[in-house]
């Protein structure tokens, strides 16, 4: 995976190597079967980190070693709590 696209830079973590993948992967998959849509809200610890109409420049300040769990909310869900952010669905990460 070498020619990354922009939407998926944004999910890009620390890591070296595969594992600074890990995120794009697991987002993909849900993307594959329909639960999020082409850019999902990111929220790490609570914190949104990103979204479609926010461009992120930076590598998420966490590693693979650092995920606890990952959970998805399909856009039914989270347009009510984050409006239009929420329109391709969220990812939550949590390092805790």
């Amino acid at each position: 995976m070498t020619n990354l696209t922009d939407i998926e830079k944004r999910y890009l973590i620390t890591d070296n190597g595969n594992k600074k993948f890990y995120l794009i992967d697991f987002i993909k998959e849900n993307q594959e079967s329909g639960k999020l849509g082409e850019v999902p809200m990111l929220i790490v610890d609570g914190k949104p980190y990103t979204y479609h109409y926010k461009e992120l420049n930076e590598k998420i300040k966490t590693s693979k070693g650092d995920i606890k769990r990952i959970e998805i909310m399909e856009s039914e869900k989270s347009i009510p709590l984050f409006g239009n952010a929420g329109k391709y669905g969220v990812v939550k990460v949590y390092t805790y």
